[in-house]
C-alpha cells in the first residue's frame, strides 16, 4: 500500500471514530397533567451510567443502578438528586417531586414521579439542570401535555429555566 493511500485509511478512519466513540448527554421528561387525575405526572428518561456518575460526583460512592448490587437506598438519593435539579413551580407555589419507582429499559433508567394537584394549572414554572452538573452537553428534552395542550421544550446547561402559561 503506498503512503496517500495508508495517510488517507488512516485520516478515514480517525474521521469515523470520533463519530462512533461520541456519546449524546441527553435526557428526556414527560409531563402531563389531567385536572380530573389530581396530579402531576413526571416521567425521567436518563442514561444510567450518567446518573450513576452524577450521584457518584455528589456522595463519592457507588450506586450500582438497577443490578442485584444497586445500594439499598439508591431511590432516596435519586429522589434527592431529582428533586434538587428539576424544580417545578406551578401558579407560582413550588412543588415538591414524589418519587414513586424506577426501572431500567436497556441502559436507560426510567424514573416515575408525581405531585398531586388538583386545582386549574394556570402557570408552570420548570427548572431542569439534570445532569448538567456532571456534563456541560447535556440537554433535557421536555415533553409536555398539560390539559391536552401539547409543547416540547429543550433545557441546556445556559437554559435551565422556562416559565408557561395555560388558559
Amino acid at each position: 500500500m503506498n503512503k496517500n493511500k495508508l495517510s488517507l485509511l488512516i485520516i478515514l478512519f480517525s474521521f469515523l471514530s470520533a463519530f462512533t466513540l461520541h456519546k449524546f448527554y441527553v435526557g428526556v421528561f414527560q409531563i402531563d397533567y389531567f385536572k380530573e387525575k389530581k396530579a402531576v405526572q413526571i416521567t425521567a428518561r436518563l442514561f444510567i451510567d450518567d446518573l450513576e456518575k452524577a450521584l457518584y460526583k455528589k456522595h463519592n460512592k457507588h450506586f450500582y443502578l438497577t443490578t442485584k448490587d444497586e445500594i439499598s437506598d439508591a431511590n432516596t438519593y435519586i429522589a434527592s438528586y431529582l428533586s434538587e435539579k428539576l424544580k417545578i413551580k406551578i401558579n407560582n407555589k413550588i412543588q415538591t417531586l414524589q418519587f414513586l419507582s424506577k426501572e431500567q429499559e436497556d441502559n436507560i433508567v426510567i424514573c416515575y414521579l408525581k405531585i398531586p394537584f388538583k386545582d386549574n394549572l394556570k402557570e408552570l414554572d420548570i427548572y431542569n439542570n439534570v445532569l448538567s452538573d456532571v456534563f456541560n452537553e447535556q440537554q433535557n428534552l421536555v415533553h409536555l401535555n398539560i390539559n391536552g395542550n401539547k409543547k416540547t421544550i429543550l433545557f441546556t446547561n445556559t437554559e435551565t429555566n422556562q416559565k408557561l402559561k395555560y388558559k
